[in-house]
């Protein structure tokens, strides 16, 4: 008796999960009967006919208002310094309404994915318009203060030289000629005693005098030349030259050296600020992105 009735337990068992999945069946079916039921599923089927519909017609309907066209001329008087014409912005609306027929070509065939190029130009405008939204405000002079002596090795100035020149320019006599007149000029300073002599030369576009120049500042003045390399190593209390720059020939007399110092805080409070915000922008974007990371799991195919 107790076999026959454990052979019969997992049918029966079986038979009492079944139960359920019966009666859902059966509820839908009759769900499926009801004239509500048939009501909703034609809504919903003709619902999404007629958003494919106008999906598919406004896919072919390019929109140029007033605002677009304004954008258009702003863009071009930013570019030529002036107003476009009438028939140059309507030759400009046209160049958009063909990119703009070519763009939604190109996404129908689907060449915007995959693309290098493409995925980047998206990114860089998500992380510039999230730079926009997060914004820092301006902050107050205790906080610059605060951010001033904890990066005070930031805001050092490199060494820098006092210097005057003598000019030779190859306009008036050549390459060759500017150099030897230099050369000429050198050997007759070198036995002298002066310490500043211009007129001895041609009139420089810039100052003669420099008090306080970094390598940078000379790069900036005389470009990446043989000269602003020169200053560098320049022994102060003598003549030397001639160097080569982007202007022509130079003599110079280095009066002496400044070595590097500290600005103070209020001749570098707006540099201060602006740094604070750069830094602040930074922190919010780093944030911003590892809270959209926490959404994402990455998957690496093929180890990593």
């Amino acid at each position: 008796m107790d076999a026959a009735i454990h052979q019969f337990k997992p049918k029966q068992a079986l038979e009492d999960a079944a139960k359920p999945r019966h009666k859902i069946t059966a509820a839908l079916r009759k769900a499926a009967r009801e004239p509500f039921f048939h009501f909703l599923f034609l809504g919903a089927t003709i619902w999404a006919g007629v958003e494919y519909v106008e999906a598919q017609s406004e896919r072919y309907v390019i929109h140029v208002g007033q605002a677009e066209r304004q954008r258009l001329a702003i863009a071009y008087q930013q570019q030529y310094n002036q107003a476009p014409s009438p028939e140059q912005l309507q030759a400009l609306t046209d160049r958009f309404i063909r990119q703009q027929i070519f763009v939604r070509e190109g996404k129908a065939l689907g060449l915007d994915k995959g693309d290098e190029i493409v995925e980047r130009r998206i990114a860089q405008k998500y992380e510039f318009l999230q730079q926009d939204l997060g914004a820092p405000d301006v902050p107050d002079d205790a906080t610059l203060k605060r951010w001033y002596d904890a990066h005070k090795v930031q805001y050092l100035t490199g060494p820098r030289v006092a210097f005057t020149q003598v000019y030779f320019s190859p306009d008036r006599d050549g390459e060759a000629g500017a150099k030897a007149r230099a050369e000429k000029t050198l050997a007759t300073l070198a036995g002298g005693h002066e310490t500043r002599a211009p007129a001895l030369g041609d009139a420089f576009p810039g100052p003669s005098d420099l008090p306080a120049l970094s390598k940078d500042d000379a790069v900036r003045l005389f470009g990446d030349s043989q000269l602003s390399s020169a200053l560098v190593d320049v022994a102060p209390g003598k003549w030397v030259g001639p160097f080569r720059s982007g202007y022509g020939w130079h003599l110079v007399y280095v009066s002496h050296r400044l070595a590097p110092s500290l600005p103070g805080f209020a001749d570098i409070k707006g540099r201060l600020a602006d740094d604070y915000r750069e830094e602040q922008r930074r922190l919010e974007n780093a944030r911003a992105y590892e809270k959209l990371r926490v959404k994402y799991r990455v998957a690496f195919e093929g180890g990593r």
